[in-house]
């Protein structure tokens, strides 16, 4: 390790076509300093004269092909590995993994045969053609727990790239601390178990902010390129992740020797990446139509608060990536110290803090504004992934700083001392966020012997789970929930919606399965269990499922178990 923390220091061989010349000036990369250094000089004839015959000089051995910084990365790659994983056997499919699955079978099979699916472009909070097709083929190829292993997948990349990028920023130390405090985290614990938009999101955003950071540390338009075409396709995989654009385009500013607010190149690598950025999803958008565009502004841009106070969003934020934060702003403190003392240079640094610090708000900040606690435990972690690297420099100057001053083994324990209970703390909640939703396996195995693929209607609240698991016996057209039921009134023509078309199929013994958990609609279940009974459906069990599922399900009258 040398002295400033770096066990390899992270040079490119490239020169960076956007940002001008390298600082220092000469723009050697190691390997041809390393070359340089294997090759002896050439004697001078007056040296040859005066110099004394010796054992030939012996070059310096080639780099080896695994880093010496690579071997921390993946012990801490195996311990994120080990954390999610044990949450992946530990449940059965939360609502949203049986939402995304089952629908990317219908894509699939509207693509291949053009069989009807759903509108899903119209309430997605994401294209319903990308991850959905993804994961409906890791379902198709492990199961559930294969269409988990490819979230795990993606989380791992994205421990990757924050350390590939805290690397070319600040050396191989704080590299490995940025990565260990992210691993550390409840949120990406449980992304790494859930099969859902963020993991594939979070990673694909993740290696947009590498490339701008590569842009500006030696690479050329192929990273600008691959910045904004990533950050497109991560804001299509979800939507929310189009919050964190302005931060990736201001690395593209900030970071590297060429950063700079005052500087028209570092500005000029900023709006590039925008304009990539800005012209593909452009071309996305003329190309899914206007129906993509109305599903965006109603789970997105114009989506309704909700009733969440601001002081039990805040709260719940903190409880996730507080502790992180916290660390996040010693580090711009001392990046302002230290801006204050040395100047120049030193400024662009603490501007770039800044913005890391303020990504990790970012979701808390917007979900206060619209009032809503759902999806925050996975949307901090977006935030998180940036803000880890201004904590992986303060961590690594306070490792050298205790170096200097005590020894190495204090700079260690004060790492230790951060890290380790954010990691004790965060797989807790890693385990409490798996546990929120009831095992549906008694449920669905109830619910089996009343499902046949036909014409018959099946209304269940909160539907997702069990027509994934029963998807071969099945068609999604006879599954209905009970949020959004519309029903043309076959006398009249009149059009019904909400609790009374629900109340008017019951009593017309069009639904053959209800089935009711009083939870998100509990107010509808009350005002339709009257109607049941009236209309002779009969409850055929009721099911208990961990501490918060309990379901009830009733048939129409004259309607059994199938053969």
């Amino acid at each position: 390790m040398s002295a400033d923390g770096r066990w390899i220091r992270p040079e490119s061989t490239r020169k960076p076509v956007l940002g001008g010349a390298r600082r220092g000036g000469v723009g050697l990369g190691e390997r041809e300093r390393d070359r340089a250094a294997a090759v002896p000089a050439q004697p001078s004839p007056g040296d040859r004269r005066r110099r004394k015959p010796g054992p030939p000089r012996v070059p310096h051995p080639a780099r080896p092909a695994l880093r010496a910084d690579w071997l921390p990365l993946l012990a801490v790659l195996l311990v994120q590995g080990a954390l999610s994983f044990h949450l992946i056997l530990s449940n059965t499919a939360f609502i949203d993994e049986g939402t995304y699955i089952y629908a990317g079978y219908q894509e699939i099979a509207h693509l291949r045969h053009g069989a009807p699916v759903s509108t899903y472009e119209t309430f997605f909070s994401g294209s319903p053609l990308i991850y959905p097709v993804v994961v409906a083929v890791a379902d198709f190829l492990g199961g559930l727990n294969g269409a988990r292993l490819l979230s795990l997948v993606f989380m791992l990349s994205a421990t990757v790239a924050v350390h590939l990028t805290t690397r070319r920023l600040h050396g191989s130390l704080a590299a490995f601390c940025a990565a260990a405090a992210f691993v550390a985290l409840g949120p990406t614990q449980f992304l790494g178990g859930l099969a859902t938009y963020d993991a594939m999101a979070l990673a694909v955003l993740a290696w947009a902010g590498y490339f701008a950071v590569r842009l500006t540390t030696g690479g050329g338009y192929p990273s600008l390129v691959a910045s904004g075409l990533l950050l497109a396709l991560a804001g299509a995989t979800k939507y929310a992740a189009l919050l964190w654009v302005p931060v990736v385009a201001g690395l593209a500013v900030l970071a590297g020797p060429r950063g700079s607010l005052r500087s028209w190149e570092a500005w000029r690598r900023g709006l590039l990446v925008l304009l990539t950025f800005a012209v593909a999803v452009g071309a996305a958008a003329l190309a899914a139509g206007e129906r993509y565009v109305n599903g965006f502004n109603h789970t997105t841009l114009k989506r309704a608060p909700g009733h969440d106070s601001y002081g039990y969003v805040a709260s719940e934020a903190a409880r996730w990536v507080g502790p992180l934060l916290v660390v996040a702003l010693i580090g711009v403190v001392v990046q302002l110290v230290r801006a204050r003392r040395r100047g120049g240079a030193a400024w662009p640094e603490f501007w770039l803090a800044v913005l890391l610090l303020l990504a990790g708000l970012m979701a808390p900040v917007n979900q206060i504004r619209i009032h809503t606690w759902l999806s925050l435990q996975k949307h901090v972690d977006f935030g998180a992934w940036f803000s880890c690297v201004v904590v992986g420099l303060v961590l690594a100057r306070a490792v050298l700083w205790l170096r200097g001053r005590l020894h190495l083994a204090a700079g260690v324990a004060a790492a230790v001392l951060v890290v380790g209970p954010l990691a004790w703390v965060g797989a807790a909640q890693g385990r409490e966020m798996y546990g929120e939703w009831s095992n549906s396996k008694e449920f669905v195995a109830a619910l089996e012997p009343y499902v046949v693929k036909g014409e018959d209607k099946y209304l269940v609240e909160n539907y997702n789970v069990p027509a994934y698991y029963l998807r071969k016996q099945s068609n999604w057209q006879q599954w209905h929930d009970l949020v959004a039921v519309f029903r043309r009134d076959p006398a009249t023509g009149q059009m019904q919606n909400g609790v009374p078309a629900i109340q008017a199929g019951i009593q017309a013994h069009e639904w053959k399965v209800v089935v009711l958990d009083f939870t998100q609609t509990g107010a509808t279940d009350k005002a339709i269990q009257p109607t049941l009974k009236a209309a002779g459906y009969r409850v055929v069990t009721v099911v208990k499922s961990g501490e918060h599922g309990r379901y009830t399900v009733y048939v129409a009258p004259g309607y059994d178990r199938k053969p």
